[in-house]
């Protein structure tokens, strides 16, 4: 069940949770010039990669209402290497597709 999340968390912080599982809810809000919270989205975990050479754990998750995928960390922050956020959600996508196929 997806944990109760409030609007005064940083972007991609979860409320009491030490580690994101699937189905849980992450918030994001962006900000204009005055700092306010504009506008949320919410983010559906739909994924879970471990990296096995450095035990790293990353979070995939979705917006529906924006068809927009992002990349967090294990606690929900979101990955400020944007490169790192690509490959891990194209290393996903790519397995998805790999077990679409298999059946």
């Amino acid at each position: 069940m997806p944990q109760d999340h409030s609007a005064d968390k940083p972007n991609g912080r979860l409320g009491a949770a030490e580690r994101v599982q699937i189905s849980d809810t992450i918030i994001i809000g962006t900000r204009q010039m005055t700092q306010t919270i504009s506008e949320e989205q919410e983010f559906d975990v739909v994924g879970i990669v471990e990296d096995a050479a450095s035990q790293a754990r990353y979070a995939v998750c979705y917006c529906e209402a924006s068809d927009a995928f992002i990349v967090t960390d294990d606690s929900g922050n979101l990955l400020s290497d944007e490169a790192l956020a690509q490959e891990i959600l194209e290393d996903f996508l790519q397995q998805d597709e790999d077990d679409e196929e298999d059946g």
